[in-house]
């Protein structure tokens, strides 16, 4: 994995990099950021813990999603998401963030583009 590659899937799972760096890395931000800007060499255990995630992303995501279930809901607060889900994880709540706002994509892109939300710039 290159520092390109990392920083995408960090944005993918709604990841600030503090976040990652400490959920993830167990590091310092400004090592993240080195990562990401190519000046360290990325950790095997941190590849293979954002590919994972990326992975249980792409697995959500390939299933009829439960509505009552917090892994494919946005639940906009940390704190609301511990409430809901009892779990205390920023990393399942910012990957529950972006499994959701993925299905909304799915469900409504159709109708924006019937609405001409999206209007073609050319």
């Amino acid at each position: 994995m290159n520092n390109f590659e990392l920083k995408q899937l960090r944005k993918l799972l709604f990841l600030s990099p503090s976040e990652a760096a400490e959920e993830i890395g167990n590091v310092e931000t400004r090592t993240w950021q080195r990562w990401e800007k190519g000046e360290r060499a990325i950790p095997l255990d941190v590849i293979s813990k954002i590919q994972m995630l990326a992975l249980t992303r792409q697995e959500r995501l390939s299933v009829e999603p439960d509505s009552n279930d917090y892994n494919y809901q946005y639940i906009e607060l940390f704190d609301d998401f511990i409430n809901v889900s009892g779990v205390k994880s920023i990393v399942k709540w910012r990957l529950a963030q972006s499994v959701a706002a993925q299905l909304l994509l799915e469900r409504e892109s159709e109708a924006w583009r019937m609405e001409e939300i999206i209007q073609d710039e050319g």
